[in-house]
């Protein structure tokens, strides 16, 4: 039951935080008129999506760190740690198997054919109308997912700050991005490596100043009292969706097509010139994206040390937990002025870069796939890079208009986020299916790919009802309001009570129905639904033929399952081949060699043969 509402007062920026903030908007600006006007240089298509391709290992790496430092994470990542526990943890295992699996299988195969768009890929592999499939999918899912950037962390900041200064914000982060893409790939680095460093700082900052009143040792055991120390959860049911399994199994597929076959990873990736230092740049980036996770997971902790006893949502001061990171700063600004404008900065710097990755890269796929196949041949590289800039513009100016207009974008949010996880474990699983399976055809990948939009698009929209009908509830551990109004981190004592009352009271729902299942679960199911059926129905419709195919194509993996295989086709050719007339002349020489060696052994039983002989070997030799 929910208590009196208690007021909570605004935070406004003081003067040192407004210049803070000035300073970190001058930095944004900065990049973009040094990109627009001074090294301008790379105007050219490989310039704009590549950087040239003679990047350096820690821009990349930082810039690679940066594309997971969405504000999803700065701000999804505590709640969820405060709301079900440290299980998020183990995302860091994940992060370790898709950083290994995407340097052994997928980085090579790319690396190889540096292609402009990840999508052409199809069009070698299987055909033109794989390729043109698969890239309408990822426009429309980023298409879907670009306003939803900003709108995350517009919603949260309207607790501190008034409506129409939020949105005011969210459209000057747009616009900042969109200057960015329009500057191309190392405009987006270089805001990325801003975003690292105030990334970093934003998170710990908080999580340390907060520990000060509090003590790591009392935060420790009240969050193992409130059951949110959680190492290992094996629990099988599919509905909860911070179980170890999924955390490991579903959120590895999402990552796999992040990092390794998305559009703006593979730009980063390519940007270097060997595959070594591509390498190097994804060990790097994991260590850094496996701390900023570690990070959040431990300002989740200080959440609930702060709001153990009295959670927000439930006293009226929040309207979402969403917003309870915005909350806790509010608090902790009164005893340490300006942390949170620091965590602000941050969130606007990574939200910045966010955008402009996803510009970038969308502006990038649809210039390659629906606007250059129809240009003459004799197009040169800047009039096709002021083309690209064209589309980031009016891509930036879509997701502005949107954020503008739009009152509220929770139910699209939802959906949103279940379209892309749909489109990222389809298109995981087609791009798979061509690099590991070397027999895979055409009409195995289309059957693949359709029915596994089919079943993930009729789980996503059971699911999306279940939702709006109530059925379908995520649970979370016990919150409590029995501690509000006491001293701060005086009702230790009392939360062992209250917890394991309040998880006595939690319904326990049993499976009824495959809507049931987690959102997550789609990118894996949609994944594994490609390979089930693309690999069987290959061999049904008749194996492709890999002979005739560039070796290029498959991973390293395959390429020596190959090379191990009999290679009956060249034994056939070479039986069957012509030999050339030096061949003919070499042979006929040799033998003639050979037969005047035996005349000359009997000269008196084959006198005139062995004139005749001789007389044949020198007109050849002549």
């Amino acid at each position: 039951m929910r208590n009196t509402s208690i007021p909570v007062s605004p935070i406004y920026f003081n003067v040192a935080e407004y210049c803070l903030f000035g300073i970190n908007l001058g930095v944004v600006i900065g990049i973009i008129l040094y990109f627009l006007f001074v090294n301008n240089k790379y105007n050219t298509v490989a310039g704009f999506l590549f950087g040239g391709k003679n990047m350096s290992i820690v821009s990349i790496s930082l810039a690679l760190t940066a594309s997971h430092l969405t504000s999803i994470t700065l701000l999804g990542v505590p709640v969820e740690i405060y709301l079900r526990g440290t299980q998020y943890w183990a995302s860091a295992l994940s992060l370790i198997i898709v950083t290994f699996l995407t340097a052994v299988i997928y980085l090579p195969v790319f690396h190889r054919l540096q292609l402009s768009s990840s999508f052409e890929y199809l069009e070698i592999r299987f055909s033109t109308h794989t390729r043109t499939i698969a890239a309408v999918l990822f426009v429309v899912s980023k298409l879907m997912l670009l306003p939803i950037v900003p709108y995350v962390p517009l919603m949260a900041f309207r607790l501190v700050t008034n409506p129409q200064a939020s949105r005011i914000t969210a459209v000057v982060c747009v616009a900042c991005s969109t200057f960015i893409a329009v500057g191309g790939l190392r405009a987006v680095v270089g805001i990325g490596i801003v975003t690292t460093f105030l990334a970093f700082a934003g998170t710990a900052l908080p999580s340390g100043l907060a520990l000060l009143p509090l003590g790591f040792k009392q935060m420790w055991e009240i969050a193992s009292l409130g059951s949110r120390l959680v190492i290992y959860d094996p629990d099988p049911e599919l509905a909860h969706h911070t179980s170890f399994f999924v955390v490991t199994l579903a959120l590895s597929t999402n990552w796999l097509w992040k990092i390794a076959l998305s559009q703006s990873s593979l730009q980063k990736l390519l940007a270097v010139p060997t595959i070594s230092k591509a390498r190097i740049c994804l060990a790097i980036s994991c260590v850094g994206i496996i701390l900023m996770k570690l990070l959040s997971c431990f300002l989740g902790l200080v959440l609930y040390a702060w709001f153990a006893g009295c959670d927000p949502l439930l006293t009226g001061q929040i309207k979402k937990h969403e917003q309870l990171v915005p909350h806790f700063l509010n608090n902790l600004s009164t005893m340490f002025p300006g942390i949170c404008g620091i965590f602000i900065i941050s969130i606007f710097s990574a939200t910045t870069g966010c955008i402009a990755s996803i510009i970038n890269s969308i502006s990038g796929v649809v210039f390659e796939e629906f606007i250059r196949p129809w240009m003459p041949q004799s197009t040169n590289e800047l009039a096709c890079c002021k083309i690209m800039k064209l589309l980031c513009i009016l891509v930036g100016l879509y997701c502005a208009s949107v954020i503008w207009l739009a009152r509220e974008l929770d139910r699209l949010q939802h959906v949103a986020s279940g379209v892309t996880g749909v489109t990222a474990g389809t298109l995981l699983g087609l791009f798979t299916l061509g690099i590991v399976f070397s027999r895979a055809n055409c009409s195995g990948a289309l059957s693949g790919c359709i029915l596994s939009l089919l079943l993930c698009g009729w789980l996503l929209i059971g699911a999306e009802n279940a939702l709006a009908t109530g059925a379908l509830t995520f649970q979370g551990k016990p919150l409590v309001t029995t501690g509000c109004g006491k001293a701060n981190f005086t009702h230790l004592v009392n939360v062992t009570t209250i917890v394991s009352s309040a998880a006595r009271q939690l319904p326990m729902k049993p499976l009824q129905s495959l809507f049931r299942i987690s959102y997550t679960y789609c990118p894996f199911a949609g994944a594994i639904t490609v390979l089930i059926i693309g690999v069987p129905m290959s061999y049904l419709t008749g194996k492709s033929k890999t002979d005739s195919m560039n070796p290029d194509v498959f991973c390293p993996l395959t390429q020596s399952f190959l090379h191990k295989l009999p290679d009956r086709s060249a034994s056939t050719s070479s039986e069957l081949r012509a030999p050339n007339t030096q061949e003919v002349y070499m042979a006929l020489d040799d033998a003639l060699k050979h037969l005047k060696e035996v005349i000359d052994r009997s000269p008196a039983m084959y006198p005139l043969r062995t004139v005749r002989s001789t007389h044949v070997s020198t007109e050849y030799s002549k």
